[in-house]
């Protein structure tokens, strides 16, 4: 089985144009191909705080990449950057049910296509509960402190693989050594990440 791990931000579109590509390529290969959300944060804030100019510079470029007419998509610039932990937390805790990707791309559009809140736990349970993420585990291990531990532990790797940016990901043979993954920066298309994929996993 091929597993593919990303490091994706919920306020990077770039993480979001590959998370779109991930489930299109999950559609195509079906159960030979799992995805794990790993997360970081590019600006952890508490509060709110308005997108800086590089931030908005970066979204510009973005809206020409031929993914946005492709999928015609809306990238609304939002309002603020927020704390994104909490988001970061339910789509780790989603790995468990196989729904990570799912949930990521729902976050993903809450946030571009309709500026939501995602620091608010009633808005991201509200997108947990669409996708059929277990709303009651995810609640009781965000209460636990579990996933911050989960998320903690994420962030270290992201800095051990000596990745620079989201989004970032391990491509390789389930269950396989570690040291066996390829690591890949940079959003990468569907045709790009399929070349990077080992052909007998194919």
């Amino acid at each position: 089985m091929i597993q593919i791990q990303i490091w994706g931000d919920f306020e990077c579109p770039y993480s979001y144009f590959q998370a779109l590509t991930l489930k299109q390529l999950k559609g195509r290969y079906g159960d030979q191909l799992e995805l794990i959300w790993r997360a970081y944060e590019l600006n952890p804030t508490q509060g709110t705080m308005p997108p800086p100019a590089a931030y908005m510079d970066n979204l510009n470029v973005a809206r020409m990449e031929p993914i946005v007419a492709e999928h015609n998509l809306t990238l609304l610039a939002p309002p603020f950057l927020t704390y994104a932990w909490l988001a970061q937390e339910s789509a780790c805790f989603a790995n468990r049910q196989g729904l990570a990707l799912p949930l990521a791309v729902s976050i993903f559009e809450a946030v571009f296509s309709r500026g939501v809140d995602i620091s608010n736990e009633d808005e991201i349970m509200k997108i947990a509960a669409q996708v059929g993420v277990d709303t009651s585990g995810l609640r009781e291990a965000i209460d636990n402190g579990a996933l911050t531990k989960h998320v903690m532990k994420d962030e270290d790797e992201f800095k051990t693989y000596g990745f620079q940016g989201v989004p970032a990901m391990l491509i390789g043979e389930k269950n396989f050594s570690p040291k066996s993954f390829i690591p890949v920066t940079g959003y990468k298309t569907a045709d790009d990440v399929v070349k990077l994929i080992p052909q007998k996993l194919l």
